[in-house]
């Protein structure tokens, strides 16, 4: 690789400018790829002593190839956990690399004297982007934030980013060799970045529609930028030409895009504080300043890099198809969050999962490799596996039970298990006072039949028995949240009535607090005498204790990505990731 128009004096052009560095040999790791295909590889270098710096510190670290001391522009900006990220293009896969720990240069236009104080007022990521050789001001070391960017100032960017190479005349009559802007026109025609055409126009203003399909159509080089069908959240969102549109909600699942803030007169939020909103604007020109501020968002957000974690297990080279139980998705978060950077941009990254029943149906069929699964199989879904040939392999991965609760309001403390039973099956409870509580309508909610909570109901209650059709045809919850508020709104003073709800004790614990109108609106109720807690859970001593599950099918090859998911959730690691998903680990 060698530097495009090296030695001119432009935006991005020469590295002289970068501050003396503290070297220290990578140690040597196996280098991992997922945009081989793209012409580029991504290596993962480590430094030693990572844990005696601070986090400032570790955010200065860089890469240069060894034989030339050329910086590799495209790479994390994070020292993580003594790992370092960078992507090259295949031709250079070879090359020895040198991990850095340096100082960027100040641009001394941006240095500003405000009472007697000197201070450095910098865009966002210029000192990333100068570390890695992409960034530079003029001859006199001044970055021009203000000033307006040119298209060839644009396309330097991110010709630089990607390493690209020019290719012989760009074929454009506004371009001439000895423009300093020759090689960037010739490498981003090249590489599509550039339109084909007669004219280049390389002193013409970009504006910010303009800025963000070059930056999309970079990203898309890389392998790194999904499709999205969310519409961007802008309130001018419709003033975003056609031919940008895509590039905008891209970038914008993101969170990368060039915004204008604005505060609206006369409206406050939830906090006091007056209602901002957020303006496109695609057709203002962009400034300098912020398309290295743009730029540097779109190198922290978009690359989806493996942590420690990922490459030990191997999930670096494939991840199994998760699915499950709606009240199990924040443990795919979780996961997901522990073995990647940027996990949300990770392809096989889920939006949702599909509901208990429906997950084991794409689990049998073979669309799905590895459940999370708040309950076991009902019985039609153990039909279904047999009328397959598959056996399903349950492996219980966190703590977890059935709970019962009514409204905030009523005064009653529990129920029996024979009472539940009762109310359900039998539909024999029309007041509260049978059960021992005031003079109150009851009403007893249910959920749908392929929800993991109708799995619980026929394992603990049911035995064989259906929900009378009565409570199965009038108070039917179709979700999880929305059993949450069934009950709660089921509360009336004329005539007093409170209904009766179930759920997932830490899905309930999690969404109670968010869902409900206020912190009295509903209360869990013991069973049998015994009240759910994370300690009775745990120990078994509450009766509707259980667990949740890892599941895959019983034929799954021994070292493949589910297996190894399993054996991962059961690590120490993996019972972390239990914790912070809010569920209860089993150690």
């Amino acid at each position: 690789m060698r530097p495009i128009a090296s030695g001119l004096s432009s935006l991005l052009l020469a590295f002289s400018l970068l501050c003396p560095a503290l070297a220290a040999p990578a140690e040597a790791s196996k280098p991992w790829s997922r945009t081989e295909a793209n012409g580029f590889v991504t290596m993962r270098l480590t430094w030693p002593d990572y844990e005696s710096l601070s986090w400032s510190d570790a955010q200065h670290f860089y890469v240069l190839y060894a034989d030339t001391q050329e910086p590799v522009p495209l790479s994390s900006t994070l020292l993580y956990q003594g790992n370092l990220y960078v992507t090259i293009p295949a031709e250079d896969a070879e090359r020895p690399l040198e991990l850095l720990q340096g100082t960027p240069v100040q641009f001394t236009d941006c240095v500003q004297v405000w009472q007697g104080h000197t201070y450095y007022d910098a865009p966002q990521g210029a000192d990333q982007l100068n570390l890695r050789g992409i960034l530079q001001g003029d001859s006199s070391g001044t970055l021009n934030k203000d000033r307006t960017l040119t298209r060839a100032e644009a396309f330097a960017l991110l010709c630089r980013l990607l390493s690209l190479q020019p290719e012989g005349d760009p074929g454009y009559r506004d371009v001439a060799p000895g423009d300093w802007y020759y090689e960037i026109a010739s490498a981003a025609r090249t590489a599509g970045l550039a339109a084909p055409g007669e004219q280049f126009a390389p002193d013409r203003p970009v504006s910010r529609a303009e800025l963000t399909v070059m930056t999309a159509r970079a990203f898309r080089i890389l392998g790194w930028l999904a499709q999205s069908d969310a519409a961007p959240a802008f309130a001018d969102a419709e003033s975003i030409p056609s031919w940008a549109y895509s590039a905008y909600c891209d970038l914008d699942a993101r969170g990368i895009s060039l915004t204008t803030q604005v505060s609206l007169e006369g409206t406050l939020d939830a906090s006091g504080e007056p209602t901002v909103a957020f303006y496109a604007h695609p057709s203002v020109y962009v400034t300098r300043g912020e398309a290295v501020e743009f730029l540097y968002s779109a190198l922290r957000f978009l690359p989806v890099y493996p942590t420690p974690a990922a490459i030990e297990w191997g999930f670096d080279k494939a991840m199994p198809v998760i699915d499950g139980s709606t009240s199990t998705y924040p443990y795919t978060r979780a996961l997901y969050s522990a073995l990647f950077l940027n996990y949300d941009g990770h392809p096989t990254m889920p939006a949702a999962h599909s509901k208990s029943y429906y997950s084991y149906d794409r689990l049998i069929s073979g669309e799905a490799d590895f459940l999370i699964i708040s309950t076991k199989p009902t019985e039609d879904t153990l039909k279904k596996a047999k009328a397959a040939g598959v056996t399903l392999e349950l492996t219980p991965i966190a703590h977890d039970a059935m709970v019962f609760f009514t409204n905030g309001q009523n005064s009653i403390a529990g129920l029996s298990s024979q009472q539940i039973r009762s109310i359900y099956v039998d539909n024999s409870i029309a007041n509260w006072a049978e059960l021992g509580a005031p003079d109150a309508v009851f009403i007893p909610y249910c959920r749908n039949r392929d929800s993991g909570s109708q799995a619980q109901m026929e394992e603990f209650f049911l035995n064989g028995s259906e929900i009378h059709p009565s409570i199965r045809r009038e108070t039917t919850s179709v979700s999880m949240a929305s059993v949450l508020t069934d009950v709660e709104d089921a509360y009336c003073a004329d005539p007093l009535s409170y209904a009766l709800g179930y759920s997932i004790y830490y899905y309930y614990q999690t969404a109670a607090p968010i869902m409900l109108s206020s912190e009295e609106g509903l209360k869990l109720l013991a069973i049998d005498g015994v009240y759910p807690t994370d300690a009775t859970i745990a120990d078994g001593t509450y009766p509707l204790a259980g667990y949740n599950y890892a599941v895959v099918r019983a034929d799954e090859p021994k070292d493949s990505p589910a297996r190894k998911m399993v054996q991962f959730l059961l690590s120490e690691a993996g019972q972390q990731c239990v914790e912070n998903a809010g569920f209860g680990p089993l150690f």
